[in-house]
Parts: C-alpha cells; structure tokens; sequence
C-alpha cells in the first residue's frame, strides 16, 4: 500500500472514533440530564385590595401666602433726625408711639413766634396808653374849643392823633393773628413728630434706623394687623381648588377674578397668627365626590397607558382604566367595577406579573 493512502486512512479512522466518540458523549449527557428532577415553580405571593366606591376627598400639598386687608404704612411728612424708632417684631396698640423725630428747630421756631407776640403785646399797650392820654388831653381841647380858647387847628390835630394811634393799634393786634397762625401752622407740623400706631399689630418692617434723616413721602415702618388677615393661593388654571385645609381646619376658597403671572387668586379669610406675606404650608382640596380610589401602588403606568392588575385565580389579569385625579391620598380611577379584587406591589413586581407568572394572594385584605 503506498505511504499516502495509509496515512489518510489513518487520518479517516481517527476522525470516525472521534465521531463515535462524541455521539456516545452526548447520548450520556442526555440520560443524565432526564434524571435530573424539574425545579420547582413557586407563586408569588402579593397583597390585593377590593375596589369600593366612596366618597372621596383629594388634597395636594401647597404654599400658600398671608396677607391683610389693615397693613399700615407709617410715613413721614416732614424733613427732621429720627430720635426713636420701634424695632421689627414689636407687638403694639392703637395709641402707642411708633417714631419720634427731633423738634427742636420747631420748637425753637414756636418760641420764636411767641416773643413776637408778647413784643407785639407789650407795644399796644404803649400805644393804648397814648391813646388814651391823647383823648383825655382831645376833651379838654373840645371844651376850650367851645369858649374859643384854642384854635380848631388843635383841635383836628389832635383827632387826627387819635385815629392814628387807633389804626396802630388794630394793625398790631392783625400781626398777633398772624403770628398765632403760625404758631398753629408750627404745632400742626409738631404733631407729625411724635408719630402714633393707628391699629393694634406687630412691626412687620422698619425701614429706617435712629439718627437717620426723613424725608416728606418717605416709608419709616410697616405695621400688619392683628385683624383683617387672609391666606392667599396662587395656582394654574387647571387645578381650580376647592377649599384649603390649614392647621385641621377646612375653608373654603373664594374665587378673587385676577391673576398674579399667569396664576389664578383665591382668598380664604381666617383668623390667622402669622405675619403678613409670610408663607404657609396647607392642603389644597381639588377633589370631592363620589368615586374608586386606588392607592399609588395599585395602579401601572406602561406605554402610555394606566393598568391594574386584577387577582384571577393564580394569575394576574391586566385591566385598562382612566386616571380622573391625583392626590395625597391615592388615584381616582373610572372603569373599574366596584367589588373588583386588585393586587397592590410595587411598579417592578406588577411589570413582573404581566409576564403571566403564578401569583398567591396574603390571607389579608383590605378593601379601598
């Protein structure tokens, strides 16, 4: 046999016991494989609720603001050197002094005014006892005048004197009026100086410190009312509340037709111990009536669309539904029956359920 052929038969043999070789391997592996015991599958074990229909209150988390309808504004209307001012904080009463600002060129103004007039005072007496010594002196003249004892020019001198002396003496008593118009017009601006709360309150703001200079116009300190507060809500169109639950109680929201950059207004007044255009924590009731309501973790959101998943037998049956609201206290739902039994997981085991594995429900239900 020649060298070649033997060498690929050779070749040929060692290929057919490897073939062989392999079958009987694999024919082994497959007994062994049959002998194996199937693992065993276990349910999974969830919790389901019943779907009930109820009446139903949904709220939402929110900030809302204080504000008041009394809010006063303390300004100056004079140009003077604060001497006392009330700090921020500080609690006052209809009547107590919230500013005093420095008086003394006006009071020195006042003294001024009031020594012109007694100066003023002190010359219409001089010129009344003139008078009155010139009409003693002018009847005497009258007597001699009827006997011809001095002559008629004297006599008209003299009368001449006395309405003089009489028009002296009213203009000086026109200059006291004048002078005490001053004086009044002096205390009128003597009064902005001592600055009073016109309403009880706090000091919200002060906007000028001791030995500041005012001016006429110029804000000195806000005061917020006692009374007279309300809680503002400023919310999007769409959410249109209801009413607004603060501190356990509920009141209903009015409806103010104006807007604050896009967002609708509502008020709700209620006495309330906060400062004004401080922020409030509050609920907002957007919800009320009758309906299912689910718990977040009894619904599925996938591809758009909201799913719960309804305990059928030992498997989960996917249900379609429409989401009318959210809140706090869970989803309000429409198509599903009420009497409905829903399993409540977590979104990734309800996406697991869907694959279509075997579920057992917990021995407890709660119906909502």
């Amino acid at each position: 046999m020649n060298k070649k052929y033997f060498k690929n038969f050779i070749i040929l043999l060692v290929l057919i016991l490897l073939i062989v070789a392999g079958i009987r391997i694999i024919k082994m592996k497959k007994l062994a494989m049959a002998q194996i015991l199937p693992a065993k599958t276990y349910s999974m074990v969830v919790a389901t609720n019943t779907a009930k229909s109820s009446d139903v209150q949904l709220t939402l988390p929110y900030l809302a603001l204080v504000q008041s309808d009394t809010d006063v504004e303390i300004t100056s209307k004079i140009s003077s050197r604060i001497k006392m001012i009330l700090p921020n904080g500080k609690k006052v009463s209809t009547g107590d002094i919230l500013v005093e600002l420095n008086d003394s060129d006006l009071m020195a103004k006042k003294q001024g005014l009031i020594s012109q007039i007694k100066e003023t005072e002190s010359n219409i007496r001089a010129q009344q006892a003139d008078l009155n010594n010139l009409r003693h002196t002018h009847e005497r003249s009258e007597s001699l005048l009827e006997s011809n004892s001095i002559a008629i020019q004297q006599y008209d001198n003299e009368t001449a004197q006395i309405l003089s002396l009489k028009a002296t003496i009213d203009s000086l008593n026109q200059k006291i009026e004048v002078i005490k118009q001053g004086i009044k017009g002096v205390d009128d601006t003597l009064s902005y100086t001592t600055l009073k709360s016109p309403i009880n309150g706090v000091v919200s703001k002060a906007f000028s410190a001791v030995g500041s200079i005012t001016s006429p116009g110029k804000p000195l300190l806000s005061i917020s009312g006692q009374e007279g507060k309300y809680i503002l809500v400023r919310t999007t169109q769409a959410m249109n509340p209801l009413a607004l639950i603060y501190q356990q109680e509920t009141c209903q929201l009015q409806p103010l037709h104006s807007t604050f950059n896009g967002l609708d207004e509502y008020s709700c007044h209620k006495a309330i111990d906060q400062a004004t255009n401080s922020r409030i924590d509050i609920k907002l009731v957007i919800y009320k009536g009758e309906g299912i309501l689910l718990p977040p973790n009894g619904v599925l959101h996938i591809n758009n669309k909201t799913l719960v998943l309804l305990f059928d037998g030992n498997k989960a049956k996917a249900q379609p539904v429409n989401v009318i609201m959210q809140g706090s206290e869970g989803i309000l739902v429409d198509g599903l029956p009420a009497g409905s039994e829903y399993i409540v997981a977590k979104p990734d085991i309800l996406l697991k359920l869907l694959t279509g594995i075997a579920v057992k429900k917990t021995a407890i239900k709660k119906e909502g």
